[in-house]
């Protein structure tokens, strides 16, 4: 039998990534995202965090068709608007940023879940243009369909 809440909906760990980085950061809001795209729209908050699914790895492990594992990954992206000219300006704000976004998520075992998140290579890297900057810490999280 797989876990109740992965079958009831695929992506229910989103509004609970979104709920934790809230409880850990309050001062930032936190947004589920479908797309890429939407990261880099227009938006005029200072900073917010941002969540976003990567997509699902299988294992081999226990693949009898019904209680096969899936590694889940997430994206946590620290996102800075009206970042300014000065290059480090950037990298002085995110740092600190990126290190309470891995604090709060890194070991953290989402309701409904059994396994925690461990940090896991982005699949993205940095993407920074004149006013934004997109900083991506990925996660994932083993679970059972």
């Amino acid at each position: 039998m797989g876990l109740p809440a992965l079958a009831a909906d695929h992506l229910f760990i989103a509004p609970l990534l979104c709920a934790r980085l809230k409880g850990q950061m309050p001062e930032l809001e936190c947004e589920a995202v479908e797309t890429v795209e939407q990261m880099l729209a227009a938006d005029h908050r200072e900073a917010v965090l941002l969540v976003m699914w990567a997509g699902d790895g299988y294992t081999d492990r226990n693949a009898d068709g019904r209680n096969q594992l899936l590694m889940q990954r997430w994206l946590a992206v620290v996102a800075l608007n009206n970042v300014g000219k000065l290059p480090d300006a950037r990298q002085l704000r995110a740092g600190p940023l990126m290190s309470r976004v891995h604090k709060a998520v890194a070991g953290w075992t989402p309701e409904g879940a059994v396994r925690t998140f461990r940090r896991v290579t982005a699949p993205l890297r940095p993407d920074i243009v004149k006013t934004k900057a997109l900083y991506p810490l990925a996660f994932e999280i083993e679970l059972s369909l």
